[in-house]
């Protein structure tokens, strides 16, 4: 949920700030001091560093579902805050500015995180998902300095960003997790080693994110390399290049499909 999260909030800052990620990168690793040494662009990072119950949006009560001659009975979502810290990191500090207000200006227009934006499991979220941009009364109990002091860097201006997402108890996962893994190749040329990730992604239905899509086949287009998804509609492509990588996707009786991401991302997933 959390990486679905990511990257919506992506593709929110993407359309709406908007963002050219030729030009500007979004990252969600933590911005600590060897992080910060290794930017080379503009970047905005937004750092999860608090998960919380929203008390405010607790139900004490169950739900009953009645059937025709059964009832059953079962607690409603949790609904949980994920707080985020934005920040825009550049060269010159009025770059910065620049970029963290438009930032601002674009989280503030959406409080309820637009829909034809959600990615992943957030389609199935069973009420809208409302977000909060630098409100004093929805900031954890997080001292900013403390913070900085452990990312082990200067304090800097940041937007706290807090987005309720909704946990229900019931679903239970029974799939192992696929990791994304960091791995070297040495290229054919004879040139420096390049660095390569492992990734992994879903073929998913449009219309019923949940259901995945096996025997899809998905090709790399800038490499040619074919995949094919597993019966849940996974697949795992074992060394991807770093920068963009488009997708396209076949399954018997539907349209193709093509999503263009920037690796790493959080996300691989395509709708068909």
């Amino acid at each position: 949920m959390f990486a679905d999260l990511d990257e919506t909030i992506r593709q929110l800052l993407v359309c709406h700030v908007p963002l050219d990620l030729a030009e500007v990168d979004i990252s969600f690793e933590a911005p600590d001091r060897e992080w910060s040494g290794r930017l080379s662009r503009p970047t905005v990072n937004c750092f999860l560093f608090a998960v919380q119950e929203n008390l405010e949006l607790r139900e004490y009560g169950w739900e009953v579902q009645r059937g025709e001659r059964t009832a059953t009975r079962q607690r409603g979502p949790v609904r949980v805050d994920a707080a985020y810290q934005v920040t825009s990191w550049a060269r010159a500090p009025e770059d910065e500015h620049r970029l963290l207000w438009r930032v601002l200006a674009a989280l503030a227009r959406h409080p309820i995180l637009p829909q034809d934006l959600l990615q992943g499991s957030l389609k199935d979220q069973p009420v809208p998902v409302p977000a909060r941009v630098a409100r004093p009364d929805a900031k954890p109990q997080v001292n900013p300095a403390d913070l900085w002091q452990a990312l082990e860097n200067r304090i800097r201006p940041a937007i706290h960003y807090s987005v309720t997402l909704a946990l229900d108890l019931e679903v239970v996962f029974t799939s192992p997790m696929a990791f994304t893994r960091a791995v070297r190749m040495d290229q054919l040329n004879g040139h420096e080693p390049t660095e390569a990730l492992q990734i992994s992604g879903r073929v998913y239905d449009r219309e019923a994110p949940k259901r995945g899509i096996p025997e899809a086949t998905v090709v790399v287009a800038e490499t040619g390399i074919e995949l094919v998804t597993d019966e849940e509609g996974r697949f795992v492509l074992a060394r991807a290049r770093r920068g963009p990588m488009t997708l396209v996707v076949r399954a018997p009786g539907r349209p193709e499909a093509t999503r263009t991401v920037e690796v790493p991302s959080v996300s691989y997933d395509v709708e068909v």
